[in-house]
């Protein structure tokens, strides 16, 4: 190898780990939707990649399968790069994430952002069971339904994703029900469900409306609840490891007693050895 080949191939390895050094260095952005990441059907949005300072443009793209498909680039607005949509469709729904390019480096992508389209399908029903009104300490159940065929209920408390739940199918409706226990004043606010098909995660109905579940002061004492109550659980459980305890116990001592009794046959004023057994009485009578 020639001494000119040789030190360009240093110097490219040396810029390549300079390179490196730098991209790591970069920190990550994040990305948000201004007003949340669900979006009514052809309405806008607008994606915020948050970074540093001194970035120069940030890029916005859309994971499809195992690719991620450029969406645009905008140059910053202090430390954001604001990514408009006037109007979603339905191509528009999905995985998002951003990064920043910083001179001539680009930074990693930001941690995904899901963009879900809603009011493609009409809203499903929210009931509660066995009341919207409950007293702290009761259980309640939510039952988000449709008649159309869903297989999948996504529940919002305040604007706030709580849990999904698979749906089934209930006197020829599809519904899922959402158990609350031991309800608590934090329990207490605005809840909807939306529905979506599994094969289609980022499309969803319109909303359902709005329940309202509030939760009053604390529930009385019951024969139910001072059975079956969290303290009773408590100590049942107690009970049965001292009741479990205490047989051990037993047990060892029994088999103490038996060693001590065996042992002690042939000591005096023990038990007479077995040799002496059956001499002089009939029917194997031990003698004394």
């Amino acid at each position: 190898m020639t001494p000119i080949l040789s030190a360009l191939l240093s110097l490219g390895l040396c810029l390549g780990h300079r390179i490196k050094t730098q991209v790591d260095a970069l920190p990550r952005p994040s990305l948000v939707a201004e007003n949340g990441s669900l979006v009514l059907l052809m309405k806008s949005v607008t994606l915020i990649c948050l970074g540093p300072w001194e970035a120069d443009e940030y890029g916005l793209v859309k994971t499809q399968g195992l690719r991620r498909k450029k969406i645009m680039r905008v140059k910053p607005s202090g430390r954001e790069g604001k990514f408009h949509i006037s109007s979603v469709t339905l191509d528009q729904a999905g995985i998002y994430s951003c990064r920043y390019r910083k001179v001539f480096l680009w930074s990693e992508f930001s941690d995904p952002l899901e963009l879900v389209v809603t009011g493609l399908y009409d809203p499903p029903s929210l009931s509660a069971t066995p009341s919207s009104t409950v007293a702290s300490g009761q259980n309640v159940s939510l039952q988000c339904g449709s008649e159309l065929w869903f297989d999948m209920y996504a529940l919002y408390k305040d604007g706030e994703q709580l849990t999904q739940g698979k749906a089934q199918p209930h006197e020829g409706r599809f519904q899922t029900t959402f158990h609350f226990s031991l309800m608590t004043s934090a329990y207490g606010g605005t809840y909807q469900c939306y529905a979506f098909l599994r094969d289609s995660p980022y499309l969803w109905s319109a909303p359902s409306d709005p329940l309202e579940l509030k939760v009053t002061g604390t529930v009385p004492p019951s024969p139910e609840n001072l059975l079956f109550g969290p303290a009773a659980q408590d100590y049942t459980v107690g009970n049965i490891i001292r009741l479990s305890l205490a047989g051990l116990v037993l047990v060892l001592l029994g088999l103490l007693l038996a060693e001590a009794w065996n042992g002690c046959r042939g000591c005096p004023g023990g038990a007479p050895p077995s040799s002496d057994r059956g001499e002089g009485g009939a029917g194997g009578a031990v003698k004394v």
